[in-house]
C-alpha cells in the first residue's frame, strides 16, 4: 500500500466519525490533526497533502463546480451569469 493510500484510508476513517453539518474550517482542522507519518516532511508528507486536498475539495465552500457542472449551469439560463463562469475568482 503506497502512502497516499495510507493517507486516504486514514483520512476515510476521520471522516466516519465527523457529523455531517460540521463546518468546512473543523472537518480541515480534524483532517489535519490526523496526520499519521510522524515527521510532516519528504514523501510522507506530500502523499498526506495530495490526499487531504482530494478529500477536502468535495466540501470546500469556496471552490469552483467542476467544468461539466459549470458547464450545465451556463447552458441552463444564457441570462444568468456566475462570476466563477469565466474563470474569475
Amino acid at each position: 500500500m503506497s502512502r497516499t493510500d495510507e493517507a486516504r484510508q486514514v483520512i476515510a476513517q476521520v471522516h466516519a466519525t465527523l457529523p455531517a453539518d460540521i463546518s468546512f474550517a473543523d472537518r480541515r482542522r480534524a483532517i489535519r490533526d490526523a496526520y499519521p507519518f510522524g515527521e510532516r516532511a519528504y514523501w510522507p508528507y506530500k502523499a498526506w497533502g495530495k490526499a487531504q486536498r482530494e478529500y477536502l475539495a468535495k466540501y470546500d465552500p469556496k471552490a469552483p463546480p467542476p467544468p461539466l457542472l459549470r458547464d450545465m449551469m451556463r447552458e441552463a439560463n444564457p441570462d444568468i451569469t456566475f462570476p466563477f463562469a469565466d474563470g474569475a475568482a
